[in-house]
């Protein structure tokens, strides 16, 4: 039997990306692992309902056995079988995010011997995880670079805090290839999502992207339990994704998306993109990207992945390099 690798879930940014991390590796590789102190960083600490939901998920792909896995763990213990591609359908039970269950899941099925068709029921558009938007329009375009070809669609929006939405993945099998070019584009273009809201707040965001000559805006009404609205302003793989909330002014939400994209600057990806292809660029091998800066995230994100292929990655400035 292969070794366990023992996972410190306390290490450098402590957040669920070590578990989701950890249990894709884990998939993939064949190698079984125990996480302890799960989000000790964080408050509360333990797995979460979108934690265990990934968990879980990752145990019906591929199998094996799953142990430690309740509301509050800080411990949690998994043992690989064989990745299974198919019909699968989650449901998170709460406004956890579908985007980050999905990205969890993802490079097992790519490496299974079948295409899949995935259903998650969640949030779609929540804080702290990527926003629809952001996943089909930014990574899932930089996976195809990968020669990775997935598509996905939006059955039902879900913010915080009942969730309910509903995404549909469907995933061809394929293995990560190195990616030699990234392609830049120097024109933003915006998405403006609003569910259960007045029009009028899209209308007062656009405006203001207009007056910053951004041209290329598109607003998209959408079914949802609770009202929402997310704004995602991107130029190729480089986005800015801003969720409105109560309180905060529709010229703000667009100002600050604004304000983002610039901070990211002339790059390849953006910092919060080049945290979520680390996976694809150790699995390829031979791939770099300039990104805007090196988040503890990335830097967290890059440790676990190191312990399960080797030493990969070689960072020089804002150049991430996987040799």
């Amino acid at each position: 039997m292969t070794e366990m690798i023992e996972i410190d879930g306390s290490f450098g940014e402590s957040g669920g990306q070590i578990v989701r991390t950890s249990l894709s590796l884990s998939a993939l590789t064949g190698i079984p692992i125990t996480i302890s102190n799960i989000r000790a960083g964080r408050s509360p600490s333990g797995l979460k309902p979108q934690h265990m939901a990934g968990a879980r998920a990752v145990r019906s792909i591929c199998r094996g056995t799953l142990e430690g896995v309740e509301e509050g763990s800080s411990k949690l213990t998994y043992t690989p079988g064989k990745i299974y591609g198919g019909k699968y359908d989650f449901h998170i039970g709460t406004a956890g995010s579908t985007i980050l269950l999905a990205q969890t899941i993802l490079p097992l099925l790519f490496a299974s011997s079948k295409k899949s068709r995935v259903t998650i029921t969640g949030g779609t558009d929540v804080p702290k995880a990527p926003t629809y938007d952001y996943f089909k329009e930014i990574f899932l375009p930089a996976l195809s670079l990968f020669g990775l070809n997935a598509k996905c669609s939006l059955e039902k929006a879900g913010h915080f805090p009942k969730g309910g939405g509903t995404i549909t993945l469907e995933i061809e099998p394929a293995k990560p290839k190195p990616v030699s070019y990234w392609s830049r584009e120097s024109i933003p273009k915006a998405i403006i999502s609003i569910s259960g809201l007045p029009l009028g707040i899209a209308m007062r965001e656009k405006k203001v992207l207009l007056n910053n000559k951004i041209e290329e805006v598109y607003i998209r009404e959408r079914n949802a339990l609770d009202p929402g609205n997310a704004l995602l302003l991107y130029r190729g793989l480089v986005g800015s994704a801003v969720l409105g909330k109560k309180g905060l002014r529709a010229e703000t939400v667009s100002q600050n998306a604004i304000d983002f994209l610039k901070e990211e600057g002339d790059v390849d990806v953006d910092h919060n993109l080049a945290d979520q292809l680390l996976i694809y660029s150790a699995l390829a091998g031979k791939t770099s990207f300039k990104t805007s800066h090196i988040s503890k995230h990335t830097e967290t994100n890059m440790h676990i992945i190191e312990k399960f292929l080797g030493k990969q990655f070689s960072v020089d400035g804002t150049i991430v390099k996987v040799e």
